[in-house]
């Protein structure tokens, strides 16, 4: 589990590097040129409405995954995450507007990002205990983890979105 725990940053790592060559890549090149002429290359809002729908149609499938899936962590690893940065390279490349309109437009589309993380807080801050004396330590400690997660993907996006 470690090994392919440490095998997905990696090729993550990978990924963000190389995604000029990836950019150019054959399926890449075919989508954004048939998006290019859409106002989905110029209007950032929404440009960043399919985004954020994209994000949260990612975040649905690594759920199922998750849940639905044996093994399904290792399965989601494998899978969701390059298929995310596929996606937002995707939109890098079809946007044809002013880097200030790709701004906001990766700011709305990582906005599912935050409320994610705000629903997180707000759940655990709501948590009731499930017996007298029940100590919520470890909720926080998923709190805690959830957001490094959260905060590391939109930053990504954001990272990957906004390349020049």
């Amino acid at each position: 589990m470690t090994v392919l725990l440490l095998g997905g940053i990696v090729f993550t790592l990978i990924l963000i590097m190389r995604q000029r060559d990836f950019a150019s890549a054959g399926v890449v090149k075919n989508i954004s040129y048939k998006l290019k002429g859409r106002s989905l290359s110029t209007n950032y809002w929404q440009a960043g409405i399919a985004l954020f729908a994209a994000n949260a149609a990612l975040f649905a499938l690594a759920f199922v995954i998750l849940f639905f899936v044996p093994y399904g962590a290792m399965v989601g690893l494998l899978l969701c995450i390059p298929l995310s940065l596929f996606t937002w390279v995707i939109f890098s490349e079809v946007w044809r507007g002013s880097w200030k309109d790709k701004v906001k437009m990766a700011s709305i589309g990582s906005s599912y990002f935050l409320l994610f993380l705000g629903w997180i807080f707000w759940y655990n801050a709501t948590l009731e205990p499930a017996y007298p004396g029940d100590d919520l330590f470890m909720a926080w400690i998923g709190v805690i983890i959830a957001t490094i997660f959260a905060v590391g993907a939109m930053c990504v996006s954001m990272f990957v979105i906004l390349r020049k």
